[in-house]
């Protein structure tokens, strides 16, 4: 088309008619800008498809660490929590005289479970997020509301490890300095041990462990149904995204 253009201006040229020269010059250049503009527009097409594409992919990614996330807190954290809360209660009612002890080594165990968690431990993958921050590809997120659910989540998950930790007490490693542990075999606890660990649980020291550690297993819970809340509503979003609700 451009070659036809040019012939017929030159053939312009040689007649002396300038005036339809510029008009088909003109029509030359409008058919450059033309073709341009259209490349161009195919061009950004083509690459908002592909962003489209990974911008899936990269929703699909989180949603897979969101879920696994809730899973784990959920079977190692939570299942265990409650159990750990129930074992502190039970020392406490010890402590405050509220109790007779029928079964020393069981009772002893049962106490023990409550040093579970002690360490302050809250399950949180980030190794997709992290990726996408780290190079940038979280701008491939075109949602807003996604791409704030999805900040808030993470920095919440960040803040309660740092919490847990802060609030954790020294319940686990003082119980622990009470008896040998065997992990062949757990439960067992010498006489003599059963004894000392007994009238160690009747200190005043002891029973400040029960109340800060009992404070901190209420606190870690709650962080983790919060992280769990958060998880489940990002999840949901990012479901809405990829069946073309948002």
């Amino acid at each position: 088309m451009i070659n036809f253009f040019r012939k017929i201006r030159q053939q312009l040229l040689e007649k002396n008619r300038f005036k339809k020269y510029i008009i088909y010059a003109l029509g030359e250049i409008v058919l450059v800008v033309l073709g341009i503009l259209i490349a161009l527009q195919i061009n950004n097409w083509n690459q908002n498809r592909l962003n489209a594409i990974y911008e899936n992919k990269i929703l699909k990614n989180l949603k897979k660490e969101l879920v696994r996330n809730n899973e784990l807190n959920e079977a190692l954290v939570i299942n265990r929590l409650d159990k750990k809360i129930e074992s502190l209660k039970l020392a406490k009612k010890f402590c405050e005289n509220e109790m007779i002890v029928k079964d020393t080594l069981e009772f002893l165990n049962t106490v023990s479970y409550g040093g579970v968690f002690s360490g302050g431990h809250i399950f949180g993958e980030r190794n997709s997020y992290d990726e996408l921050i780290n190079t940038g590809n979280i701008q491939l997120i075109n949602n807003d509301s996604i791409k704030n659910s999805i900040a808030n989540y993470y920095g919440y998950l960040n803040a309660v490890k740092d919490r847990a930790q802060v609030h954790s007490s020294r319940f686990s490693s003082y119980t622990s300095e009470l008896r040998p542990f065997d992990t062949e075999n757990p439960n067992y606890i010498s006489k003599f041990d059963q004894f000392e660990m007994l009238q160690s649980f009747n200190s005043p020291e002891f029973r400040k462990l029960v109340d800060l550690e009992l404070s901190y297993a209420f606190k870690v819970r709650d962080y983790i149904k919060n992280v769990r809340t958060q998880g489940d509503q990002t999840i949901n979003l990012i479901e809405k995204k990829l069946k073309n609700e948002l």
